[in-house]
């Protein structure tokens, strides 16, 4: 879940963007508005269970393309190296690997 205002920022788009977008996936029913009990101006854009289904099903064939995509263009080796020279950047600790269920 989170403040509409702050998944725009994240995914670049304006407010009245993201506002389209949100109103799009709620008529689909894959998320929910959530107001928030301490501030009224606050709204949270919160996945529904349809919405999480459908973001383990897109996150799995996308992370397949994906790897598909830099397994065709590198080898293993290559692919070695670049993992160990990225897992040096700030954040990159396994706490925030994103791995599909």
């Amino acid at each position: 879940m989170l403040r509409r205002v702050d998944l725009a920022a994240s995914v670049l788009l304006t407010p009245s963007g993201i506002t389209r977008l949100l109103d799009g996936l709620e008529r689909a029913g894959y998320v929910d508005k959530v107001p928030c009990a301490k501030d009224a101006r606050v709204v949270y854009a919160a996945l529904t269970e349809a919405g999480e289904a459908k973001l383990r099903t897109a996150s799995k064939s996308h992370l397949a393309s994906v790897r598909e995509l830099w397994k065709s263009r590198f080898s293993d080796e290559e692919l070695e190296t670049l993992a160990s020279l990225l897992a040096r950047l700030p954040g990159a600790g396994p706490d925030l690997a994103c791995v599909p269920e």
